[in-house]
């Protein structure tokens, strides 16, 4: 769980910082922890294990159940049962104004849901997909948004014919060059433009500074220098600034602030929830309705879920 909420606060933290050729947010832990997943949305422990890929159809994707989970099954398998409990969806469904328009944001909402194979099939997902979409955005605007999944997921399993050899970089611009027209081809422009223009751009930069000479830059598929008690914050800023530059390293120092926060103020609702338990003076009714009280004091709507959810309310 622990590690779950690490991978949601590294990518609001770094944004743009990915493994090459699309890997987003590569320094975030891995599906080891429950969170990762083979292929261009997922990180790699070394920085090559996407580009290197053939096809990005992740483990267990195929294995569908015989009887179709209704959505509020899907639910309560991954949010209550499973390893989504105490998280909130990442991302955005790119609506505004009643219009649905490419941002990057729906890619980071699809990738969140997808992190749920395994413990469901694809094919419950996208039943979850469509059924939150639907609420959030109505009939018709939910329709637009799987017809976007459905392409995602058609690129997401692609089976691509240029293979990259990390060895032998006269590869690489191959891969680079196929992934970039199908991702157009399937998506269309404009959405492919939201999804991948960032990820592009990294690699390219990546590849123009080996092919200058240059050293090659930090591996970024390496943890992100993080604070922890003992450690040296101007040491730990400094390594960031190196290996990302001022404005991601800005970001990472303001999500440990509100990581901080966010712990102190868990930490205060256990200590709150546990006197409760103990005042014998108190049902269980006046203890729950007391705790709630205290979160709605201490917590913004939005965080209030996932407190109830840590804390077994």
């Amino acid at each position: 769980m622990k590690m779950r909420a690490m991978q949601m606060r590294g990518w609001m933290a770094v944004g743009g910082l990915v493994i090459v050729l699309g890997v987003t947010v590569a320094w975030m832990a891995h599906r080891g922890s429950a969170d990762g997943q083979a292929g261009s949305g997922a990180p790699g422990a070394s920085g090559w294990n996407m580009i290197g890929a053939t096809s990005e159809t992740p483990a267990g994707a195929g294995s569908a159940p015989a009887v179709a989970m209704t959505p509020d099954q899907v639910r309560n398998r991954l949010f209550k049962e499973g390893s989504f409990a105490g998280t909130e969806p990442s991302g955005d469904w790119c609506v505004a104004a009643a219009k649905l328009s490419p941002c990057p944001g729906l890619r980071k909402r699809f990738e969140y849901y997808i992190l749920g194979l395994g413990e469901v099939s694809i094919t419950d997902i996208k039943t979850l997909v469509a059924d939150e979409a639907r609420k959030a955005h109505g009939e018709p605007l939910a329709s637009q948004i799987m017809a976007i999944w459905d392409q995602y997921w058609q690129l997401r399993t692609y089976a691509w014919r240029n293979k990259f050899d990390q060895s032998d970089r006269s590869t690489w611009m191959a891969v680079f060059e196929e992934q970039k027209a199908v991702r157009r081809q399937i998506l269309g422009a404009d959405w492919a433009k939201a999804f991948f223009e960032q990820d592009e751009q990294h690699f390219k930069q990546y590849y123009d500074q080996l092919e200058s000479g240059l050293p090659p830059p930090p591996d970024p598929g390496e943890p992100v220098p993080q604070m922890a008690p003992g450690k040296d914050p101007v040491a730990v800023r400094a390594e960031r600034v190196a290996r990302y530059g001022e404005a991601a390293a800005d970001r990472l120092a303001k999500a440990d602030e509100e990581w901080a926060d966010w712990e102190r103020r868990l930490a205060g609702a256990r200590t709150e929830w546990e006197r409760l338990k103990g005042a014998s003076n108190l049902s269980d009714a006046q203890r729950k309705q007391d705790m709630q009280a205290y979160i709605n004091g201490n917590f913004k709507p939005d965080e209030q879920a996932r407190v109830q959810a840590l804390l077994h309310l």
